[in-house]
């Protein structure tokens, strides 16, 4: 595959390709209207960028600008942002977590809504993936567009399951170290306040007890229990020996009454 005065060729299957730039547009349908950008800062934007307040633009108020940007420390619609941007517009491999100075740039580009060229940049990208070991970029639209406008056989190709696809939901935020609060707002997980107790929460299990301990400690409470119940037992027998005493007395009482009458 080459590249040569804005025309891309290469062969697929001994058949010929040649892309010109209005092809390229016919069959991506990407607009072209605005500034070529090609990874760097272009001189239209010189005067009004500044790498400083592009950092500011994105990250968090915690974020040391010192150090290099780290995905992690972009504020939430930003992550998404970079999230996109790494996955679809530039799509790359690796260094997936860092945000480079091209993703920044891009980023202060959609912020302030300033227009790209994006059939420029798109090719840009294709024209990079010719280094040697580079990935291939974009390989949906030679699938889409290119194999098939050019008419490329492939029932005899090998079917190749995709190992990895990446939707945008609730689980990548997740991943990203966001929650929901109890207002349905995307929030750092950090930054969420403690969860409050609830009173229907079952109560933990009780810890276990060494055996020898519980054993020792049931000891006690039988020989506890046995003075209780020995010492009831004795006032009971007290108090029956009373009574006894007092019923053996109205009976002589009862007796004497009768013979005097």
């Amino acid at each position: 595959m080459k590249i040569q005065d804005g025309i891309l060729y290469f062969e697929v299957q001994n058949i010929p390709i040649v892309i010109n730039q209005s092809l390229f547009f016919s069959l991506t349908k990407l607009p072209s209207q605005g500034v070529p950008f090609g990874g760097t800062i272009v001189d239209d934007w010189k005067f009004n960028y500044s790498s400083h307040d592009a950092h500011c633009m994105v990250c968090n108020d915690q974020v040391d600008m010192t150090d290099r940007l780290l995905a992690g420390s972009l504020t939430f619609d930003n992550r998404i942002m970079h999230y996109i941007i790494v996955r679809i517009l530039l799509p790359r491999s690796s260094n997936l977590a860092q945000a480079s100075e091209e993703d920044l740039i891009l980023m202060w580009v959609f912020l302030t809504g300033r227009q790209i060229d994006w059939a420029h940049l798109v090719r840009y990208r294709m024209h990079k993936a010719l280094w040697t070991n580079a990935p291939l970029s974009y390989s949906h639209l030679a699938t889409l567009f290119f194999l098939h406008h050019f008419q490329i056989p492939l029932d005899d190709e090998p079917f190749v399951q995709v190992k990895q696809s990446f939707s945008i939901g609730a689980g990548v935020v997740t991943s990203f170290g966001f929650r929901k609060d109890v207002d349905g707002q995307w929030i750092h997980k950090q930054d969420l306040p403690p969860p409050i107790p609830d009173e229907r929460t079952p109560s933990p299990p009780p810890q276990m007890v060494d055996s020898s301990s519980l054993l020792t400690e049931v000891l006690i409470e039988l020989r506890g229990l046995r003075a209780f119940v020995g010492e009831q037992f004795d006032a009971m027998d007290t108090r029956l020996n009373a009574m006894d005493a007092r019923f053996d007395g109205m009976d002589t009482r009862g007796s004497l009454v009768s013979k005097m009458i």
